[in-house]
């Protein structure tokens, strides 16, 4: 006995002719197969690109959101930076006024008068030491600059500048991580290690003046480039052969160490 068979008939629109199929059931049922395979295709499709443009969506939300992060960062670390140049200004007024102590207003005035400064910023609330220094009449700006009589750190003189025990400079008590300043403008010459002195900074001053800095903890000044009077060397540490934080700082006059307590507020 034959199966069943479905008849499909097409009658074209411009034509009297009818055109029949017959198809068997196993066909047919074939064809509405793929057609339900098909259709859910599709909708797997709309359901992946829906949650494709919500993670579109989500992306670009989360983009936005880095991109004010970082601005926000940007902002404290400009904020940070800010408050390092306060507190370099505060330390170097300190050294200034040479961490004396002086309860004699006038002297603290005279000293005030001898080592007035002025800055201007670069940009808003930034501090610009270039023009930090301002000596009056009594010397050229230059002659001065290269004369290193100031402090080269805020701290205590712990042991002095002595020749009968061969101590050819003065040592500085200060905790470790203390901003070391410049004496006076210069060329840097060495930068580095430099046996029981540990890191050291070394300035050639060209007006006869050398200075050296040693014992840091870090050095943030590069060899072979121009110092200003003032600019920070590196920072208080213990290394080399050094029983505790501290700052070793010598002083030369044409290639003999001198002490350097004779420059300070000179």
């Amino acid at each position: 006995m034959k199966k069943n068979r479905y008849i499909v008939q097409v009658i074209p629109p411009n034509s009297r002719k009818t055109k029949t199929y017959s198809i068997s059931p196993f066909l047919f049922k074939l064809f509405w197969g793929l057609l339900g395979i098909f259709v859910l295709c599709l909708v797997l499709i709309a359901f992946k690109l829906a949650e494709i443009n919500l993670l579109m969506i989500d992306f670009n939300n989360l983009k936005k959101e880095n991109q004010q992060l970082m601005i926000t960062q940007q902002e404290y670390e400009q904020k940070l930076s800010d408050l390092k140049d306060i507190f370099t200004l505060e330390s170097q007024i300190l050294n200034i006024l040479g961490t004396f102590y002086e309860n004699d207003s006038n002297k603290v005035n005279s000293i005030l008068d001898k080592y007035r400064f002025e800055h201007s910023p670069i940009e808003k609330n930034k501090v610009n030491y270039d023009g930090m220094y301002h000596f009056g009449s009594t010397g050229s700006i230059k002659s001065r600059e290269k004369i290193p009589n100031i402090l080269p750190v805020v701290g205590t003189i712990s042991k002095k500048f002595s020749e009968e025990e061969n101590h050819k400079g003065i040592d500085f008590a200060a905790p470790s991580g203390t901003p070391v300043f410049a004496a006076a403008s210069g060329k840097v010459v060495l930068a580095d290690k430099k046996d029981e002195l540990g890191l050291t900074v070394v300035i050639d001053h060209e007006d006869g003046y050398e200075t050296r800095y040693s014992h840091l903890k870090t050095i943030s000044a590069k060899k072979g480039r121009q110092i200003k009077k003032g600019e920070i060397l590196g920072f208080v540490g213990s290394t080399g052969k050094s029983s505790g934080p501290h700052l070793h700082y010598e002083v030369l006059f044409n290639g003999k160490s001198i002490n350097p307590e004779t420059l300070f507020n000179d």
